[in-house]
């Protein structure tokens, strides 16, 4: 049996249900925000799980955010930790949200550095930026094969896995690719699983490891020579005035208000 171990990419995202934003700077103001573990992470997460109880090994969680997001990283980390994962690292950097997905990408390339990481699951995308870019990026630096949007996955003999991934037009492609590896994975992959009580209670005693840029050997002049993209402005669409008619009264007295504002506008004929 071989055992494999996995590295899920774990993005803390912004819980924007029934919250009003606003903007403080070049950015939303985050600080009233609650974060929740990207929904498609959450399938990474539970393939991992399926993965290592079939075959051993060991899962491991990586997270990357604003210092600002400090509670929220760990308030995922240990969610993980209660549906099963192993360990966790996070990097926190006040910085963070004005690196580019490239930054971001190297960051965590360099953090992977050394983990010796047979496979590297992440969702195809997130909710808060959905640029799908991040996973691809993140092998290329590494500079180990990837699939990506895979809908399911199957361990092979000799260290192979064969997925099979969502092409368009509702066209699916099965290839077998090679570990290590780094794979993004769609909703319905499979159903996440739900964490009991106990290990709910029993994840907030465990440890998290921390690094930071320096930690990993990156610099603010390698941040500045990464960085190819920057915010300059965030801002609201502009609130146009609404053009709809309501129509108030009986039956009879709407259909006579309606055949009026028909003729009028010239869509029916008289």
């Amino acid at each position: 049996m071989i055992r494999t171990k996995i590295v899920v990419l774990a993005k803390a995202v912004p819980e924007v249900r029934n919250v009003r934003l606003s903007i403080k700077g070049n950015d939303i103001d985050r600080s009233e925000l609650n974060y929740v573990l990207n929904e498609q992470d959450d399938y990474a997460l539970e393939e991992a799980l399926q993965l290592r109880e079939k075959s051993g090994g060991e899962v491991k969680v990586v997270s990357v955010g604003d210092e600002g997001a400090r509670k929220g990283i760990t308030q995922v980390i240990r969610q993980c930790y209660a549906k099963g994962a192993d360990s966790g690292l996070m990097l926190l950097d006040a910085s963070y949200g004005e690196w580019d997905d490239a930054v971001k990408a190297r960051i965590i390339a360099r953090m992977l550095d050394g983990e010796g990481a047979d496979l590297i699951l992440c969702g195809s995308q997130s909710s808060d930026t959905s640029s799908s870019r991040l996973g691809p990026m993140v092998a290329q630096i590494m500079g180990m094969p990837h699939a990506t949007l895979i809908t399911s996955l199957q361990m092979l003999d000799g260290g192979s896995l064969r997925v099979k991934r969502d092409l368009e037009q509702g066209i699916q492609e099965i290839v077998d690719i090679r570990m290590p590896c780094l794979l993004t994975t769609q909703t319905g992959i499979n159903t996440p699983r739900y964490a009991s009580l106990n290990r709910i209670i029993a994840a907030t005693r465990k440890e998290i490891a921390q690094r930071t840029r320096q930690d990993i050997g990156i610099s603010d002049t390698d941040i500045e020579k990464w960085n190819a993209v920057r915010r300059v402005a965030v801002s609201f669409p502009a609130e146009r005035a609404s053009n709809a008619l309501f129509i108030e009264g009986k039956p009879e007295e709407e259909a006579a208000q309606l055949l009026r504002i028909l003729r009028e506008k010239g869509l029916l004929q008289r």
